[in-house]
Protein backbone atom coordinates (compact mmCIF):
# COMPACT_ATOMS: atom_id res chain seq x y z
CA UNK A 1 0.00 0.00 0.00
CA UNK A 2 1.34 3.39 -0.50
CA UNK A 3 1.07 6.26 1.80
CA UNK A 4 -0.49 9.37 0.95
CA UNK A 5 1.43 12.48 1.80
CA UNK A 6 -0.88 15.00 3.45
CA UNK A 7 -1.23 18.31 1.75
CA UNK A 8 0.99 21.34 2.61
CA UNK A 9 -1.73 24.52 3.14
CA UNK A 10 -0.15 25.73 0.21
CA UNK A 11 -1.21 22.36 -1.78
CA UNK A 12 -4.46 22.64 -0.25
CA UNK A 13 -4.77 25.64 -1.28
CA UNK A 14 -4.22 25.51 -4.87
CA UNK A 15 -6.14 21.93 -4.56
CA UNK A 16 -9.69 24.06 -3.52
CA UNK A 17 -9.02 26.68 -5.94
CA UNK A 18 -8.49 24.23 -8.98
CA UNK A 19 -10.59 21.66 -8.05
CA UNK A 20 -13.67 23.22 -8.23
CA UNK A 21 -12.40 25.31 -11.41
CA UNK A 22 -16.04 24.19 -12.98
CA UNK A 23 -18.43 23.30 -10.47
CA UNK A 24 -22.07 22.72 -11.84
CA UNK A 25 -25.34 22.92 -9.36
CA UNK A 26 -25.18 19.64 -8.10
CA UNK A 27 -23.94 16.54 -9.26
CA UNK A 28 -23.25 16.13 -12.73
CA UNK A 29 -25.47 13.37 -14.16
CA UNK A 30 -23.98 10.43 -16.43
CA UNK A 31 -27.43 9.71 -17.94
CA UNK A 32 -30.58 11.80 -17.25
CA UNK A 33 -30.60 15.05 -19.02
CA UNK A 34 -31.11 17.39 -15.81
CA UNK A 35 -30.79 20.77 -15.46
CA UNK A 36 -27.13 21.73 -15.32
CA UNK A 37 -26.26 25.45 -15.46
CA UNK A 38 -22.68 25.83 -17.41
CA UNK A 39 -19.91 28.64 -17.26
CA UNK A 40 -18.63 29.71 -20.30
CA UNK A 41 -16.56 32.02 -18.12
CA UNK A 42 -14.70 29.97 -15.23
CA UNK A 43 -15.89 29.51 -11.69
CA UNK A 44 -12.03 30.11 -10.57
CA UNK A 45 -11.86 33.27 -12.55
CA UNK A 46 -15.23 34.70 -11.27
CA UNK A 47 -13.77 34.25 -7.72
CA UNK A 48 -10.86 36.13 -8.70
CA UNK A 49 -13.71 39.42 -8.92
CA UNK A 50 -15.46 38.10 -5.22
CA UNK A 51 -17.45 40.21 -3.13
CA UNK A 52 -16.51 39.79 0.58
CA UNK A 53 -13.94 37.03 2.00
CA UNK A 54 -12.82 34.43 -0.05
CA UNK A 55 -13.78 31.05 1.33
CA UNK A 56 -12.44 27.38 1.34
CA UNK A 57 -13.79 25.37 -0.65
CA UNK A 58 -14.86 23.12 3.01
CA UNK A 59 -15.99 26.67 4.21
CA UNK A 60 -18.51 27.65 0.97
CA UNK A 61 -19.72 23.57 1.32
CA UNK A 62 -20.32 23.87 5.20
CA UNK A 63 -22.05 27.60 4.45
CA UNK A 64 -24.30 26.06 1.67
CA UNK A 65 -25.36 23.14 3.79
CA UNK A 66 -26.60 25.60 6.65
CA UNK A 67 -27.93 28.16 4.37
CA UNK A 68 -28.97 26.63 1.30
CA UNK A 69 -27.33 29.72 -0.58
CA UNK A 70 -24.30 29.95 -2.51
CA UNK A 71 -21.70 31.64 -0.37
CA UNK A 72 -20.07 33.35 -3.35
CA UNK A 73 -21.04 36.86 -5.18
CA UNK A 74 -20.00 38.93 -7.08
CA UNK A 75 -20.49 42.55 -8.56
CA UNK A 76 -23.15 41.98 -11.63
CA UNK A 77 -24.11 45.25 -13.82
CA UNK A 78 -27.21 43.92 -15.98
CA UNK A 79 -26.75 46.23 -19.52
CA UNK A 80 -30.79 45.39 -20.92
CA UNK A 81 -32.16 46.61 -17.72
CA UNK A 82 -29.75 49.18 -15.90
CA UNK A 83 -29.58 47.54 -13.12
CA UNK A 84 -26.36 46.83 -10.53
CA UNK A 85 -26.69 44.41 -8.07
CA UNK A 86 -24.28 41.37 -6.27
CA UNK A 87 -25.47 37.95 -7.96
CA UNK A 88 -23.81 34.38 -6.95
CA UNK A 89 -20.80 33.35 -8.71
CA UNK A 90 -22.80 30.26 -9.61
CA UNK A 91 -25.82 31.87 -11.84
CA UNK A 92 -23.90 34.54 -14.03
CA UNK A 93 -21.99 33.98 -16.69
CA UNK A 94 -23.85 30.57 -17.97
CA UNK A 95 -26.30 28.96 -19.78
CA UNK A 96 -28.09 25.56 -18.63
CA UNK A 97 -27.40 22.88 -20.56
CA UNK A 98 -25.33 24.52 -22.93
CA UNK A 99 -22.36 21.45 -23.05
CA UNK A 100 -24.85 18.66 -22.65
CA UNK A 101 -24.76 16.25 -25.69
CA UNK A 102 -28.04 14.61 -25.61
CA UNK A 103 -26.70 12.21 -28.44
CA UNK A 104 -24.37 10.15 -25.94
CA UNK A 105 -26.71 7.79 -23.82
CA UNK A 106 -24.00 7.17 -22.22
CA UNK A 107 -22.66 10.37 -20.68
CA UNK A 108 -24.14 13.46 -21.76
CA UNK A 109 -21.96 15.29 -19.48
CA UNK A 110 -18.78 13.94 -20.90
CA UNK A 111 -17.85 17.33 -22.40
CA UNK A 112 -18.52 19.45 -19.34
CA UNK A 113 -16.55 17.16 -17.17
CA UNK A 114 -13.63 17.52 -19.79
CA UNK A 115 -13.73 20.82 -19.58
CA UNK A 116 -13.52 20.80 -15.53
CA UNK A 117 -10.17 19.13 -16.19
CA UNK A 118 -8.56 21.48 -18.45
CA UNK A 119 -10.26 24.10 -16.28
CA UNK A 120 -8.18 22.76 -12.93
CA UNK A 121 -4.86 22.77 -15.00
CA UNK A 122 -5.31 26.29 -16.21
CA UNK A 123 -6.08 27.38 -12.71
CA UNK A 124 -3.27 26.12 -11.10
CA UNK A 125 -0.79 27.72 -13.79
CA UNK A 126 -2.69 31.30 -13.32
CA UNK A 127 -2.13 31.19 -9.57
CA UNK A 128 1.39 30.57 -9.89
CA UNK A 129 1.46 33.37 -12.02
CA UNK A 130 -0.42 35.64 -9.56
CA UNK A 131 2.43 34.76 -6.85
CA UNK A 132 4.98 35.76 -9.25
CA UNK A 133 3.72 39.40 -9.74
CA UNK A 134 6.12 40.93 -7.27
CA UNK A 135 8.90 39.30 -9.32
CA UNK A 136 8.26 40.98 -12.58
CA UNK A 137 8.70 37.94 -14.60
CA UNK A 138 7.13 33.84 -15.14
CA UNK A 139 8.70 31.32 -16.42
CA UNK A 140 6.62 28.05 -18.22
CA UNK A 141 7.88 25.18 -19.40
CA UNK A 142 6.69 24.32 -23.31
CA UNK A 143 3.89 21.82 -22.07
CA UNK A 144 2.54 24.51 -19.32
CA UNK A 145 2.70 27.17 -21.98
CA UNK A 146 0.71 24.93 -24.47
CA UNK A 147 -1.89 23.87 -21.80
CA UNK A 148 -2.86 27.94 -21.30
CA UNK A 149 -2.39 28.50 -25.06
CA UNK A 150 -5.33 26.01 -25.33
CA UNK A 151 -6.99 26.96 -22.71
CA UNK A 152 -7.50 30.07 -23.91
CA UNK A 153 -8.60 29.12 -27.14
CA UNK A 154 -11.20 26.95 -26.22
CA UNK A 155 -12.41 29.99 -23.77
CA UNK A 156 -12.75 31.79 -26.74
CA UNK A 157 -14.61 29.32 -28.77
CA UNK A 158 -16.66 27.96 -26.23
CA UNK A 159 -18.59 31.15 -25.59
CA UNK A 160 -22.16 30.61 -26.39
CA UNK A 161 -22.20 33.60 -28.74
CA UNK A 162 -20.70 31.24 -31.56
CA UNK A 163 -22.25 27.89 -30.90
CA UNK A 164 -25.07 28.60 -33.42
CA UNK A 165 -23.33 30.36 -35.65
CA UNK A 166 -19.65 29.24 -35.75
CA UNK A 167 -20.47 26.06 -38.41
CA UNK A 168 -24.21 27.27 -39.28
CA UNK A 169 -24.05 26.46 -43.02
CA UNK A 170 -26.17 29.24 -44.55
CA UNK A 171 -24.44 32.13 -42.48
CA UNK A 172 -22.88 34.66 -44.74
CA UNK A 173 -19.46 33.87 -43.40
CA UNK A 174 -19.39 30.35 -43.94
CA UNK A 175 -20.11 30.37 -47.90
CA UNK A 176 -16.59 29.12 -48.07
CA UNK A 177 -17.27 26.26 -45.68
CA UNK A 178 -21.11 25.79 -46.63
CA UNK A 179 -20.40 22.23 -48.74
CA UNK A 180 -17.59 21.12 -46.17
CA UNK A 181 -20.26 21.79 -43.17
CA UNK A 182 -23.12 20.28 -45.46
CA UNK A 183 -20.52 16.91 -45.96
CA UNK A 184 -19.24 16.60 -42.35
CA UNK A 185 -23.09 16.68 -40.64
CA UNK A 186 -24.20 14.16 -43.05
CA UNK A 187 -20.75 12.08 -42.54
CA UNK A 188 -21.13 12.04 -39.16
CA UNK A 189 -24.93 12.20 -38.46
CA UNK A 190 -25.05 15.93 -36.73
CA UNK A 191 -28.28 17.47 -37.79
CA UNK A 192 -27.38 21.04 -36.21
CA UNK A 193 -25.09 23.65 -35.80
CA UNK A 194 -24.66 23.46 -32.33
CA UNK A 195 -23.76 19.70 -32.62
CA UNK A 196 -21.16 20.11 -35.37
CA UNK A 197 -19.36 22.99 -33.22
CA UNK A 198 -20.20 20.61 -29.64
CA UNK A 199 -18.10 17.87 -31.54
CA UNK A 200 -15.11 19.93 -32.32
CA UNK A 201 -15.37 21.52 -28.86
CA UNK A 202 -14.58 17.53 -27.83
CA UNK A 203 -11.78 17.15 -30.39
CA UNK A 204 -10.04 20.33 -29.17
CA UNK A 205 -10.29 19.15 -25.20
CA UNK A 206 -9.53 15.44 -25.89
CA UNK A 207 -6.31 16.04 -28.45
CA UNK A 208 -3.29 17.66 -26.87
CA UNK A 209 -1.44 21.07 -28.09
CA UNK A 210 1.12 18.55 -30.06
CA UNK A 211 -1.66 16.74 -31.28
CA UNK A 212 -4.10 19.40 -33.11
CA UNK A 213 -0.64 21.38 -34.28
CA UNK A 214 0.31 18.14 -36.06
CA UNK A 215 -2.90 17.84 -37.89
CA UNK A 216 -2.89 20.95 -38.65
CA UNK A 217 0.65 20.27 -40.12
CA UNK A 218 -0.43 18.02 -42.70
CA UNK A 219 -2.97 20.40 -43.45
CA UNK A 220 -0.21 22.78 -44.24
CA UNK A 221 2.04 20.39 -45.96
CA UNK A 222 -0.06 19.57 -47.97
CA UNK A 223 -1.96 22.65 -49.54
CA UNK A 224 0.33 25.69 -47.79
CA UNK A 225 -0.64 28.69 -46.03
CA UNK A 226 -1.91 30.48 -49.06
CA UNK A 227 -4.45 27.53 -50.23
CA UNK A 228 -5.50 27.13 -46.79
CA UNK A 229 -6.46 31.26 -46.52
CA UNK A 230 -7.90 31.06 -49.79
CA UNK A 231 -9.93 28.18 -48.98
CA UNK A 232 -11.69 29.66 -46.08
CA UNK A 233 -12.34 32.96 -47.28
CA UNK A 234 -12.21 32.89 -51.87
CA UNK A 235 -12.99 29.31 -52.57
CA UNK A 236 -14.29 26.44 -51.03
CA UNK A 237 -12.99 23.67 -48.40
CA UNK A 238 -13.08 20.25 -49.65
CA UNK A 239 -15.65 17.97 -47.78
CA UNK A 240 -13.36 15.38 -46.85
CA UNK A 241 -10.94 17.45 -45.11
CA UNK A 242 -12.18 15.83 -41.72
CA UNK A 243 -9.57 18.45 -39.18
CA UNK A 244 -9.70 21.19 -41.43
CA UNK A 245 -10.54 22.88 -37.72
CA UNK A 246 -7.19 22.01 -36.61
CA UNK A 247 -5.72 24.76 -38.88
CA UNK A 248 -7.85 27.35 -36.91
CA UNK A 249 -6.30 26.55 -33.61
CA UNK A 250 -2.98 26.30 -35.69
CA UNK A 251 -3.25 29.97 -36.80
CA UNK A 252 -4.55 30.88 -33.44
CA UNK A 253 -1.10 29.53 -31.89
CA UNK A 254 1.39 30.32 -34.61
CA UNK A 255 -0.07 34.12 -35.40
CA UNK A 256 0.18 35.38 -31.99
CA UNK A 257 2.94 35.87 -29.24
CA UNK A 258 1.63 35.65 -25.59
CA UNK A 259 2.64 38.06 -23.09
CA UNK A 260 0.91 39.06 -19.52
CA UNK A 261 -0.24 42.45 -18.91
CA UNK A 262 -0.58 43.75 -15.07
CA UNK A 263 -2.66 46.53 -14.12
CA UNK A 264 -1.57 50.06 -13.10
CA UNK A 265 -1.30 50.08 -9.18
CA UNK A 266 -4.75 50.94 -7.73
CA UNK A 267 -6.43 50.18 -10.63
CA UNK A 268 -8.13 46.92 -12.21
CA UNK A 269 -9.23 44.78 -15.17
CA UNK A 270 -13.09 44.80 -15.20
CA UNK A 271 -14.85 41.70 -16.55
CA UNK A 272 -17.58 41.37 -19.31
CA UNK A 273 -19.65 38.64 -21.00
CA UNK A 274 -17.41 38.77 -23.63
CA UNK A 275 -13.54 39.17 -22.35
CA UNK A 276 -12.01 36.19 -23.49
CA UNK A 277 -10.67 36.28 -26.74
CA UNK A 278 -11.87 39.74 -27.47
CA UNK A 279 -9.96 40.97 -30.86
CA UNK A 280 -8.82 45.11 -30.95
CA UNK A 281 -6.87 46.33 -33.51
CA UNK A 282 -6.50 46.58 -37.06
CA UNK A 283 -3.75 46.21 -39.92
CA UNK A 284 -4.38 48.08 -43.18
CA UNK A 285 -8.34 46.93 -42.49
CA UNK A 286 -7.48 43.17 -41.56
CA UNK A 287 -8.65 42.80 -37.64
CA UNK A 288 -7.31 40.59 -34.94
CA UNK A 289 -3.72 42.69 -34.20
CA UNK A 290 -4.61 41.62 -30.41
CA UNK A 291 -6.99 38.83 -28.52
CA UNK A 292 -7.97 40.01 -25.21
CA UNK A 293 -8.31 37.48 -22.27
CA UNK A 294 -9.29 38.89 -18.67
CA UNK A 295 -8.54 36.28 -15.88
CA UNK A 296 -8.65 38.39 -12.98
CA UNK A 297 -8.33 41.91 -11.68
CA UNK A 298 -4.73 41.92 -11.84
CA UNK A 299 -3.96 40.27 -14.72
CA UNK A 300 -4.83 40.24 -18.52
CA UNK A 301 -3.38 37.69 -21.02
CA UNK A 302 -2.89 39.56 -24.22
CA UNK A 303 -2.01 37.50 -27.61
CA UNK A 304 -0.40 39.66 -29.85
CA UNK A 305 0.13 39.27 -33.40
CA UNK A 306 3.42 38.77 -34.48
CA UNK A 307 4.08 41.35 -37.11
CA UNK A 308 3.90 43.59 -34.07
CA UNK A 309 7.10 41.85 -32.55
CA UNK A 310 10.08 44.69 -32.29
CA UNK A 311 12.30 42.60 -34.67
CA UNK A 312 9.07 43.40 -37.10
CA UNK A 313 9.17 46.81 -36.85
CA UNK A 314 11.25 47.54 -40.22
CA UNK A 315 8.77 45.10 -42.43
CA UNK A 316 5.55 47.04 -40.97
CA UNK A 317 7.06 50.58 -41.66
CA UNK A 318 4.27 51.15 -44.15
CA UNK A 319 1.79 49.00 -42.71
CA UNK A 320 -1.55 50.94 -41.60
CA UNK A 321 -1.69 50.50 -37.88
CA UNK A 322 -5.51 50.77 -35.83
CA UNK A 323 -5.10 50.04 -32.08
CA UNK A 324 -5.89 51.42 -28.90
CA UNK A 325 -3.15 49.16 -27.37
CA UNK A 326 -0.39 50.56 -29.85
CA UNK A 327 1.80 52.54 -26.23
CA UNK A 328 2.06 48.78 -24.62
CA UNK A 329 5.20 47.57 -25.85
CA UNK A 330 5.26 43.74 -24.62
CA UNK A 331 8.34 41.33 -24.84
CA UNK A 332 7.82 38.34 -26.55
CA UNK A 333 9.10 35.44 -24.40
CA UNK A 334 12.73 34.50 -24.13
CA UNK A 335 13.06 30.79 -25.01
CA UNK A 336 15.55 28.70 -22.99
CA UNK A 337 15.95 25.54 -25.08
CA UNK A 338 16.70 21.86 -24.09
CA UNK A 339 20.04 21.73 -25.34
CA UNK A 340 20.53 25.22 -23.52
CA UNK A 341 20.57 27.66 -26.40
CA UNK A 342 19.13 30.82 -26.49
CA UNK A 343 17.22 32.92 -28.72
CA UNK A 344 14.84 32.18 -31.76
CA UNK A 345 15.84 28.93 -33.48
CA UNK A 346 16.98 25.19 -32.66
CA UNK A 347 19.16 23.31 -34.61
CA UNK A 348 18.04 20.54 -36.76
CA UNK A 349 14.72 21.86 -36.63
CA UNK A 350 13.25 23.60 -40.49
CA UNK A 351 11.53 26.26 -39.20
CA UNK A 352 9.80 26.77 -43.29
CA UNK A 353 8.07 23.48 -42.67
CA UNK A 354 5.27 23.02 -40.24
CA UNK A 355 5.50 19.63 -40.08
CA UNK A 356 9.42 19.67 -38.61
CA UNK A 357 8.31 22.43 -35.83
CA UNK A 358 5.43 20.07 -34.79
CA UNK A 359 7.44 17.03 -34.21
CA UNK A 360 10.20 18.81 -32.81
CA UNK A 361 7.63 21.02 -30.38
CA UNK A 362 6.19 17.36 -29.67
CA UNK A 363 9.25 15.64 -28.49
CA UNK A 364 10.52 15.02 -25.20
CA UNK A 365 13.54 17.31 -25.79
CA UNK A 366 10.65 20.11 -27.05
CA UNK A 367 8.67 19.48 -23.75
CA UNK A 368 12.15 20.27 -21.74
CA UNK A 369 12.01 24.10 -23.73
CA UNK A 370 11.12 26.73 -20.84
CA UNK A 371 10.05 30.22 -21.68
CA UNK A 372 10.79 33.38 -19.88
CA UNK A 373 8.04 36.14 -19.59
CA UNK A 374 8.26 39.89 -18.49
CA UNK A 375 5.55 40.84 -16.80
CA UNK A 376 4.06 44.18 -18.46
CA UNK A 377 2.95 46.61 -16.00
CA UNK A 378 0.53 49.17 -17.50
CA UNK A 379 0.52 52.61 -16.58
CA UNK A 380 -2.81 54.07 -15.14
CA UNK A 381 -4.11 55.61 -18.82
CA UNK A 382 -3.14 52.42 -20.17
CA UNK A 383 -5.29 50.16 -17.74
CA UNK A 384 -8.19 52.46 -18.09
CA UNK A 385 -7.37 52.15 -22.24
CA UNK A 386 -7.66 48.65 -22.10
CA UNK A 387 -10.96 48.64 -19.89
CA UNK A 388 -11.97 50.86 -22.89
CA UNK A 389 -11.66 48.47 -25.34
CA UNK A 390 -13.89 46.23 -23.61
CA UNK A 391 -16.55 48.69 -22.63
CA UNK A 392 -16.77 49.45 -26.70
CA UNK A 393 -17.74 45.66 -27.79
CA UNK A 394 -20.12 45.42 -24.72
CA UNK A 395 -23.71 44.66 -26.56
CA UNK A 396 -26.52 45.87 -24.69
CA UNK A 397 -27.79 42.46 -23.57
CA UNK A 398 -24.80 41.82 -21.74
CA UNK A 399 -23.46 42.39 -18.60
CA UNK A 400 -20.13 43.47 -16.69
CA UNK A 401 -18.57 42.81 -13.38
CA UNK A 402 -16.15 44.32 -11.14
CA UNK A 403 -13.82 43.80 -8.24
CA UNK A 404 -14.39 47.35 -6.60
CA UNK A 405 -16.87 50.05 -6.81
CA UNK A 406 -14.11 52.70 -6.63
CA UNK A 407 -12.14 51.40 -9.94
CA UNK A 408 -15.33 50.80 -11.18
CA UNK A 409 -16.53 54.64 -11.33
CA UNK A 410 -13.06 55.85 -12.30
CA UNK A 411 -13.03 53.49 -15.09
CA UNK A 412 -16.51 53.99 -16.36
CA UNK A 413 -16.20 58.07 -16.19
CA UNK A 414 -13.00 57.88 -18.00
CA UNK A 415 -14.52 55.95 -20.57
CA UNK A 416 -17.97 58.26 -20.77
CA UNK A 417 -15.48 61.44 -20.78
CA UNK A 418 -14.11 60.78 -24.15
CA UNK A 419 -15.92 62.16 -27.37
CA UNK A 420 -15.48 59.28 -29.09
CA UNK A 421 -17.09 56.75 -26.58
CA UNK A 422 -20.19 59.25 -25.84
CA UNK A 423 -22.49 56.90 -27.68
CA UNK A 424 -21.45 53.87 -26.73
CA UNK A 425 -21.30 54.88 -23.22
CA UNK A 426 -24.43 55.93 -23.24
CA UNK A 427 -24.69 52.09 -21.70
CA UNK A 428 -23.09 53.23 -18.64
CA UNK A 429 -25.03 55.67 -17.45
CA UNK A 430 -27.40 54.22 -15.31
CA UNK A 431 -24.00 52.37 -13.58
CA UNK A 432 -22.25 55.82 -12.75
CA UNK A 433 -24.88 57.13 -11.19
CA UNK A 434 -25.41 53.92 -8.92
CA UNK A 435 -21.82 53.86 -8.13
CA UNK A 436 -21.97 57.75 -7.29
CA UNK A 437 -24.62 57.24 -4.98
CA UNK A 438 -23.59 54.18 -3.26
CA UNK A 439 -19.98 55.09 -2.87
CA UNK A 440 -18.63 56.00 0.71
CA UNK A 441 -16.55 59.38 1.04
CA UNK A 442 -14.20 57.98 3.96
CA UNK A 443 -13.23 61.09 5.94
CA UNK A 444 -9.61 60.53 7.99
CA UNK A 445 -8.67 62.20 10.72
CA UNK A 446 -5.77 64.61 10.08
CA UNK A 447 -2.41 63.07 10.54
CA UNK A 448 -0.29 63.88 13.58
CA UNK A 449 2.56 65.54 11.61
CA UNK A 450 -0.18 67.40 9.77
CA UNK A 451 -1.38 68.64 13.23
CA UNK A 452 1.94 69.59 14.18
CA UNK A 453 2.40 71.92 11.87
CA UNK A 454 -0.67 73.05 12.14
CA UNK A 455 -0.66 74.39 15.30
CA UNK A 456 2.92 76.21 14.71
CA UNK A 457 1.32 77.95 11.80
CA UNK A 458 -1.31 78.96 13.95
CA UNK A 459 1.19 79.82 16.79
CA UNK A 460 3.41 81.95 14.49
CA UNK A 461 0.20 83.93 13.20
CA UNK A 462 -0.80 85.21 16.80
CA UNK A 463 3.16 86.35 17.54
CA UNK A 464 2.52 88.42 14.31
CA UNK A 465 -0.64 90.10 15.04
CA UNK A 466 0.97 90.45 18.55
CA UNK A 467 4.00 91.91 17.00
CA UNK A 468 2.00 94.45 15.00
CA UNK A 469 3.42 92.84 11.52
CA UNK A 470 -0.05 91.19 10.77
CA UNK A 471 -3.26 93.76 11.33
CA UNK A 472 -5.75 91.41 11.07
CA UNK A 473 -6.19 87.45 9.51
CA UNK A 474 -8.61 84.40 9.43
CA UNK A 475 -7.86 81.57 10.99
CA UNK A 476 -10.18 79.38 9.10
CA UNK A 477 -8.59 76.54 6.54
Amino acid sequence: MTRRRKNTPKQKARTELAGEAQKTDGPLSPRAPTTQYQHFIPRFILRRFQVGPVRSKTERQQEFRRTGVDPEYVHYYDIATGSLDIRPIGKVYGVPNVYQDVRDTQNINKVEEKLADLERHAASIIMDLHEALPQGTFTLKRRSLELLRKFLFIMHYRNVSYSGTYFQADHPENAGGRQWIESFMKAKGIDSAIGVWLHFLEYYLDSSHSDIMRDAAKLVEKYGEEGLQNMMFQSHIPPHLEHFPAYTYHTHANNYFFSIWEAAEGEEFILTHNAFGLWEGLADGCPDLHRIFIVSPRIALILRHIALRPEMKAYIKHVSLASSLLDVNPAPPAPTYASGRHGLHIEHVNFQSAASLAHYRSSQTGANDSFLFKITKLSRRQTLELNSVLLVNVKETGSLTFLSRGSMLRTARAFRSSPANFLASELLVPLIAQLADTMETEVLPPSPVYFAVYCIFIALLVYLVYLGIVKSVSLVM
